[in-house]
């Protein structure tokens, strides 16, 4: 924690310790956030100050980093940032991943034809039964 004209302010590592991440990680965060304020975008966290090239937090922004950290919505807000990070390595995620998920809608659609086999052939059975029916009245 640093005091600064009065006023705490916590780094990356301090941070780290109170969400439970690494210093690392926030510092991937801040980057992509920099990234889409550049663009024009929302930031996912708030913009620390940078004082020698150390990333300051208020305890407000701390609280804001938590709520963020503990949220379910930032799975799949970095992935394509941290692919371009990667280089080849994530060349190759990408590809894995639009495989798998090419894959998966190949299985998505098999299950749906099956469905409608199975919903088909219930409703020729039924079709079965009241032919059987028609035939049982005729004899009575």
């Amino acid at each position: 924690m640093r005091v600064i004209d009065g006023r705490r302010y916590y780094t990356t590592g301090d941070l780290g310790a109170y969400i439970k991440r690494s210093p690392a990680t926030i510092a991937q965060w801040c980057k992509y956030s920099d990234r889409l304020a550049e663009s024009g975008k929302e930031r996912l966290i708030p913009e620390p100050l940078v004082i020698n090239g150390q990333r300051l937090f208020t305890t407000e922004q701390a609280l804001t980093v938590k709520e963020f950290a503990e949220s379910k919505n930032k799975y799949g807000l970095m992935s394509e940032f941290n692919r371009q990070r990667l280089g080849a390595r994530g060349k190759e995620i990408e590809k894995r991943v639009r495989e798998k998920e090419q894959e998966k809608e190949k299985r998505q659609v098999e299950k749906n034809e099956k469905e409608l086999e199975v919903a088909l052939s219930k409703i020729n059975r039924a079709v079965d039964f009241k032919d059987r029916f028609k035939r049982l009245k005729k004899d009575l």
